[in-house]
């Protein structure tokens, strides 16, 4: 997901597997497919899906996917190698499933170089993301290489038997912050530092109070908000950053600071129309290969100018908060149910639409029969 020139950073760069003094960082690749890690790179066997590693599509399409196989060995691995692939699906509310799974069979032989037949996989017919994860096995079954690949699907189909009243990450009704508030990428995402309070104000019609529903709870990405250097009104954006460790390292206007061994948490209450009903500890402010949705934003960029990166691999934490069937009722008699988000100290909060972060979900009000 990111290119890099040497394996370990240089002063105000993030481009290393490394950071500078030589501390771990978190790529975020066995979150995504168990037993993935850096050794999976530069591996002896690799599967490659191509260029493209996050493509957008539409839903319920047949797509093909490239594969190449690359063996830079000469160890006897048997005759034949298994590719095992599966799908997985995370809808516009968060819930995963695995939508279909199967195996490839190659011959082998020592040093190959292959493009393999492209794998026609079709794609739920749901909007959401949806996850193509492969594993090479030897003739042991030992598994030798792993890589993924990620599809934005646009789809207009419902889920069944639920009812979602959305808003974008920018359409709070008030924020207040004893830092700084503002919107990346036109208000994909919305960033919050300092103690302070964000609310969303969601419409309860007629309709959507006589649903009949067994289930109600609020739903958001959210994370904690370092106050980065280049976002700082005072900062002097005419300094040169790489001059070593006289320049902040968050100064460099073209970097998310990846997710390391060092936590920058973030203690929130979340209260429904008034009355506290949740405390919760967001424990960072990650940025990674997790954060597939705002590394796809990024394409935008070639259409500016600047081409920088805005907040490239950021993504948050998936909350969930029941609605009571008392405080529903309340929330119709006036129209509309207020959810407020309040950073109880200084460690801010980011708030993620459906395109940005790692979730395609929208700050949404969620009815289930």
């Amino acid at each position: 997901v990111w290119l890099y020139t040497e394996q370990h950073d240089v002063i105000n760069e993030w481009n290393g597997y490394w950071r500078v003094d030589r501390s771990e960082k978190k790529t975020g690749f066995g979150k995504i497919l168990e037993g993935m890690s850096l050794k999976d790179l530069h591996a002896a066997v690799y599967i490659s899906t191509g260029n493209d590693i996050c493509v957008a599509a539409e839903g319920g399409a047949d797509v093909e996917v490239p594969l190449f196989l690359s063996a830079m060995t000469g160890k006897d691995l048997g005759n034949e190698l298994s590719i095992n692939y599966e799908l997985f699906h995370t809808n516009q509310i968060g819930e995963e499933k695995k939508e279909l799974s199967g195996t490839i069979k190659t011959a082998y032989t020592p040093w190959m170089q292959k493009e393999l037949r492209p794998l026609k996989v079709r794609l739920p017919d749901l909007a959401g993301i949806s996850k193509l994860t492969l594993k090479v096995s030897d003739a042991s079954g030992r598994v030798i290489a792993r890589n993924f690949m990620h599809f934005i699907v646009d789809s207009k189909t419902e889920l069944a038997n639920t009812k979602i009243i959305s808003l974008k990450a920018d359409d709070y009704s008030q924020a207040e912050f004893s830092g700084k508030v503002w919107k990346v990428m036109e208000g994909k995402k919305v960033n919050a530092v300092g103690e302070g309070s964000l609310s969303y104000e969601f419409p309860i019609r007629t309709s959507t109070a006589e649903y009949k529903h067994k289930e109600r709870y609020f739903l958001i990405e959210v994370s904690a908000k370092e106050f980065f250097v280049k976002d700082q009104q005072a900062f002097n954006s005419n300094q040169d950053y790489m001059k070593g460790s006289r320049v902040a390292p968050s100064s460099n206007p073209n970097s998310y600071p990846m997710t390391d061994e060092t936590f920058f948490p973030s203690n929130i209450s979340i209260w429904v129309n008034g009355a506290k009903v949740k405390t919760q500890t967001l424990a960072d402010d990650p940025a990674d290969h997790r954060g597939v949705l705002s590394w796809h934003a990024q394409l935008e960029t070639k259409e500016r100018k600047d081409a920088k990166l805005e907040e490239a691999g950021s993504y948050g934490y998936l909350v969930k908060v029941s609605i009571s069937r008392s405080q529903f009722r309340a929330a119709s008699r006036v129209g509309r149910l207020t959810i407020t988000l309040r950073a109880e100290g200084e460690g801010g909060i980011a708030i993620y639409g459906e395109e940005f972060g790692r979730y395609p979900v929208k700050p949404s009000l969620v009815l289930r029969r």
